[in-house]
């Protein structure tokens, strides 16, 4: 008697004492977050000639403002960076001098670019896990060895901020589809015997417990089938469980890792991309 094939489900997962926060569009010197540490503030310093090892600084005066509030906010005893912009030149050492008056101690990941996707390893139960951290600039990808990015085409794949009108057709959509299930199927190559037995998908929107996700520059907010789509479409072999959660909530689960000997109760982390991400961890005492 043959039993059914495997097939891929997927589910909402929620970390352990995580909770999201929305900060990319915090009031800083009246301006929303993103547009003072975003992705598009560096390249637009770039496009002016700002040298690469002063762009970091350009980011920190508002980054120490916001701190200030939301460290405040929430009462914090630590807070812990990553994303892309944390591996600017410089930054590491600029933003300890910057915060140096916040009053609980400013971590930059050990790996900000890959440390949520490495983090996410240990949330799937499967002896070859992948990984997918979805950004609004890149795709992040992982499995065990093996570490990959793959960059936004602009082209096909253009910004659709929050308040902009959405193509009538949908085809942003399919083309975000596309981009992330390309993405999928290109990281379980050579697997030589083995097979992705576990899959862990970050998004970089609000999700709800059915995964309809939230608001993004990919424009897909509301699109009830975006998750069975894009595996539909990946077409993965074999089968297994998919986690779909935020994309600062996994970056949460990183600073879990990196910090658990230093037993703060309340850490507040922030991813630093296109925009920034934000989650609350806290620890029982």
């Amino acid at each position: 008697m043959s039993s059914a094939p495997r097939r891929w489900t997927a589910r909402r997962y929620h970390a352990e004492r995580v909770t999201p926060l929305e900060v990319w569009n915090l009031p800083v010197f009246g301006r929303e977050l993103w547009e003072l540490i975003g992705a598009p503030r560096v390249e637009t310093d770039r496009r002016a000639g700002v040298p690469e090892d002063q762009l970091a600084e350009q980011l920190f005066p508002a980054l120490t403002s916001a701190l200030e509030q939301l460290v405040h906010r929430h009462a914090v005893d630590a807070v812990w960076l990553s994303g892309g912009l944390a591996c600017l030149e410089g930054f590491e050492v600029g933003v300890a001098k910057a915060t140096a008056a916040l009053g609980c101690p400013v971590y930059v990941s050990e790996s900000p670019r890959f440390a949520p996707a490495y983090a996410g390893f240990a949330l799937v139960a499967a002896r070859t896990p992948l990984v997918l951290d979805v950004g609004q600039t890149s795709i992040k990808c992982a499995r065990p060895g093996v570490q990959r990015v793959f960059e936004r085409d602009l082209h096909t794949l253009p910004r659709l901020f929050i308040g902009m009108p959405r193509p009538t057709d949908g085809h942003h959509i399919v083309a975000a589809v596309h981009f992330i299930a390309n993405a999928l199927r290109a990281c379980t190559r050579n697997l030589g015997h083995l097979a992705v037995e576990g899959v862990c998908l970050a998004l970089p929107c609000p999700l709800d417990e059915a995964l309809v996700p939230g608001g993004c520059t990919y424009g897909w907010e509301g699109h009830a089938s975006l998750v069975t789509d894009i595996l539909e479409e990946a077409a993965l072999p074999g089968g297994g469980e998919v986690l779909v959660l935020n994309d600062a909530e996994l970056a949460a689960e990183a600073a879990r890792v990196e910090l658990r000997r230093h037993r703060h109760l309340r850490i507040l982390c922030l991813t630093l991309g296109f925009g920034p991400g934000g989650a609350l961890l806290t620890h029982s005492t």
